[in-house]
């Protein structure tokens, strides 16, 4: 078990000791399929997640999952249970969806899927893809595209500053369903567009906002000029890695997100009832 795990484990019985936590009292319900037929490996999971993207700059807020193991072949049956107390009038909701195997992504949802809460809008039907086969994402456990992706490191250039007051943390958003980026630098937040083609990435248009952060503001510059360079991208679990156009990594980020964490590949998951 993973320390991650473990403390979110602990974390949990703490709060149980304080209060108890009301049951699931609604279900996100649909068909997950696919447009082709595909080979699901014996051993492979299929997991599902209702995620709060309402706040935009931050981490998406898992509500609640589902894992079916072993998955077997599609479709599945989408429900996810959750409580009707945490959602938000305005609130914008999504179903995250992917089979892996062993950890390693093998489908993933080509489009976005929202859903609204209300009584009579709780289904979703889901679609699932089976990813390009190439090196870049071979070792991936999450999808390039959609996550929020923090970042953790500068290669080689200056420290990473923490966010200045009132602003995101320095991180990266590649939309799914466009050419768009997002992100912020700790500072501003940035736009651009961006091209993927196998394992080769570029960003232009980059736009980027112009509030002036004295304290540590290079780091944000650092960033910007950095994401400029990329030519390249690399995945290794929950790991990014972009590269410049000589193959030299420049920065490095990790996928973030809040709520419930994702169980751990090496437990072996609960059996359908």
């Amino acid at each position: 078990m993973s320390w991650r795990r473990r403390a979110w484990l602990a974390l949990a019985a703490l709060l149980a000791g304080c209060a108890s936590v009301p049951p699931p009292d609604a279900f996100i319900t649909g068909t997950v399929i696919a447009r082709e037929r595909l080979y699901i490996p014996p051993d492979a999971v299929f997991d599902a997640a209702l995620v709060d993207v309402t706040q935009v700059g931050e981490p998406p807020l898992v509500l609640a999952r589902q894992r079916i193991a072993p998955a077997g072949p599609l479709p599945y049956e989408l429900r996810i249970p959750y409580r009707q107390a945490l959602i938000q009038p305005r609130g914008r909701y999504e179903v995250h969806a992917a089979v892996t195997q062993q950890g390693r992504l093998l489908l993933d949802t080509p489009g976005v899927h929202p859903v609204l809460l209300s009584p009579a809008f709780r289904h979703v039907d889901v679609i699932l893809a089976r990813r390009p086969l190439q090196e870049a994402t071979l070792n991936a456990s999450v999808p390039l595209r959609q996550t929020y992706w923090k970042l953790i490191e500068l290669v080689d250039g200056a420290d990473l500053a923490a966010p200045a007051d009132g602003a995101d943390a320095a991180h990266l958003v590649l939309a799914r369903d466009s050419d768009r980026a997002m992100g912020s630098g700790g500072c501003n937040r940035f736009a651009a567009r961006y091209q993927v083609d196998g394992g080769q990435l570029r960003f232009d248009a980059l736009v980027s906002g112009l509030r002036l952060c004295l304290q540590d503001g290079t780091s944000e510059l650092a960033y910007l000029e950095r994401l400029d360079a990329v030519r390249a991208y690399w995945q290794q679990g929950r790991s990014l890695e972009l590269r410049d156009r000589a193959g030299k990594p420049v920065l490095r980020f990790v996928a973030e997100e809040r709520g419930e964490p994702p169980p751990d590949d090496d437990e072996p998951p609960l059996q359908p009832s």
